[in-house]
């Protein structure tokens, strides 16, 4: 049985402004870097053998940092890991997008595929460049490995969806430095292990998801992030 592990990157600086990064942005928070430090630390004891891949973004290379450290090799990178592309919203804050074009914003959070419209990843295409991505890896890996992918809330998110063909509503969001487990069982299929768990952060570290709007948006990026008090 081979096992995927899909880990969200720390806190960024761009998360903390609530700006959509997609395949821009900065690296992490101070914040994301504790978050960083505390997986790196938890994924080294549990998965010593794994192989270690990451998408190649600064947030996502300094969140792979500590357990590269840790684990005595580095990551090999990924541009096919990487964030979403969303076109004319890239670096744009989330409140700003809203304000300016309501209407497309509101038939985003309604759950419609606007991002092609804006110069971006259309969700086929961007699903489809995630999961070729992540099957290379497994599909490369030798039997019964692990591998480890350090990524982003979108990868996560409709990578996971898509592997296990499982209904939008389904998965919740995706918080910073979260780990997911998805098992490749020879006499059972794909099976979800683990989604999006947190407990290995102390309880300062820990991001809370709530959803701006009541609709089918459920991706990371898109959502605002309240750290514990």
């Amino acid at each position: 049985m081979k096992q995927l592990i899909l880990v969200r990157h720390g806190e960024s600086a761009w998360n903390v402004e609530h700006r959509i990064q997609g395949q821009l942005g900065t690296g992490l928070s101070d914040r994301g870097r504790e978050q960083a430090g505390a997986t790196a630390e938890f994924l080294a004891e549990a998965f010593p053998d794994a192989q270690l891949h990451s998408s190649d973004l600064q947030r996502c290379v300094e969140t792979a940092a500590p357990l590269e450290a840790a684990l005595g090799r580095a990551a090999l990178l990924h541009p096919g890991l990487r964030e979403r592309d969303y076109g004319a919203w890239s670096g744009r804050l989330s409140g700003e997008i809203s304000g300016a074009e309501p209407q497309r914003w509101a038939r985003w959070r309604a759950g419609d595929d606007v991002i092609g419209d804006i110069g971006g990843e259309s969700t086929p295409v961007f699903t489809d460049r995630v999961i070729a991505t992540i099957m290379m890896l497994v599909d490369d890996a030798p039997a019964d490995a692990t591998v480890v992918c350090i990524t982003h809330g979108g990868p996560v998110w409709h990578g996971t969806r898509a592997l296990l063909d499982v209904h939008e509503e389904v998965l919740g969001g995706v918080a910073n430095a979260s780990v997911t487990e998805v098992a490749f069982d020879d006499s059972f299929g794909r099976r979800l292990v683990a989604w999006n768990q947190v407990s290995h952060l102390p309880a300062g570290l820990r991001t809370f998801l709530r959803r701006v709007e009541p609709a089918r948006r459920p991706e990371a990026s898109l959502i605002v992030t309240e750290p514990s008090a």
